[in-house]
């Protein structure tokens, strides 16, 4: 999303429920079929986020989804930290964030959630990019200070390989960044790594086969973005090009499902983006349609199934509790 869309009105799409709000229990998603993926039954049965927001950050941890941050539908940056179980098919509440904060990226180091960087802001006020760096221990009832970022970014993207967790691309004054940063558990300190050979900010990452992919994305200039870049963190000392996707797109997520790397949603001055495309047999190819296109969603893999959550129906600033999940 622009920065400009902090000034648009704003119309909710949805509802969240409460914490407290017991959702019925979930029912199978439909597979992929390159057109609907999920039917509106399913989008029924699966516990929406209990307060709408875009611009969030998410990981699968501990056989749960992870959904912290955001924008709400004032236009500031959200505190928010949600787990949902499939086995209990309900969002509860989880400690707050160190701060506010949208455009951040969420990874899991060891037995940890990361949450790194984002913006930080008031309703109308400027996007302030923060080097924040935090942790959260299972069970833990708040973050834990980690070593901040040399430099502050957000609309950056966040994956783990080798073990280290690669940071790369973003944005932070205006200017779109292709550093990429590397943070090794334990250390004290980030250490940098191979710069992306295309600056970009709004792109996703995921890592498959001990590989860390920076997939899309865009600049303020240029538009959205079909390549993608691959780095492993433990031999590779530049990016290396990969297939490009099959339709630019900036607003990203993406994970690997079984191995597979897929990325959903997007924006352009279309619209927002409907085609999940994953990566097989050396090309991307639509996998499946999203039900309700967005952008500014997280995107997980668990269980086999593609978690879709949160976002923006439209381009702009827009915010939903919608979540989807896609049997590729």
């Amino acid at each position: 999303m622009r920065r400009s869309a902090v000034l648009l009105a704003v119309t909710l799409a949805l509802a969240g429920c409460s914490d407290d709000d017991e959702a019925p229990a979930p029912t199978a998603p439909s597979r992929g079929t390159g057109t609907t993926a999920t039917s509106a039954a399913d989008l029924g049965a699966l516990a929406e986020l209990p307060v709408p927001r875009t611009e969030v950050s998410g990981v699968a941890w501990r056989g749960r989804l992870a959904v912290g941050g955001g924008l709400t539908s004032d236009g500031g940056a959200s505190d928010q930290f949600h787990l949902w179980s499939p086995s209990g098919n309900r969002w509860v509440a989880g400690p707050r964030l160190p701060k506010p904060l949208h455009h951040s990226a969420m990874a899991v180091v060891g037995e940890r959630l990361f949450l790194v960087g984002g913006y930080t802001n008031g309703p109308g006020e400027a996007w302030v990019p923060q080097a924040l760096v935090a942790s959260l221990g299972d069970g833990e009832a708040a973050w834990r200070d980690e070593p901040a970022m040399p430099s502050p970014r957000g609309a950056h993207a966040a994956a783990v390989a080798r073990g280290v967790l690669v940071v790369t691309g973003g944005e932070s004054g205006g200017t779109p960044l292709a550093t990429t940063t590397i943070y090794d558990p334990g250390a004290r300190t980030w250490r940098p790594g191979p710069a992306l050979d295309r600056p970009r900010e709004h792109l996703a990452a995921a890592s498959a086969g001990g590989r860390v992919y920076a997939i899309a994305g865009r600049t303020g200039t240029e538009g959205n973005f079909t390549v993608v870049e691959s780095l492993d963190p433990a031999a590779d000392r530049a990016w290396r090009r990969e297939p490009e996707l099959v339709r630019s797109r900036g607003g990203i997520g993406a994970d690997a499902v079984d191995g597979t790397v897929c990325v959903a949603g997007g924006e352009e001055a279309a619209g927002t983006i409907a085609p999940v495309e994953c990566l097989r047999d050396g090309r991307w190819a639509a996998a499946a349609d999203l039900a309700r296109p967005r952008h500014g969603l997280a995107v997980m893999a668990l269980d086999g199934r593609l978690h879709v959550v949160g976002g923006g129906d439209q381009p702009g600033l827009t915010v939903s509790g919608v979540h989807e999940a896609i049997e590729l």
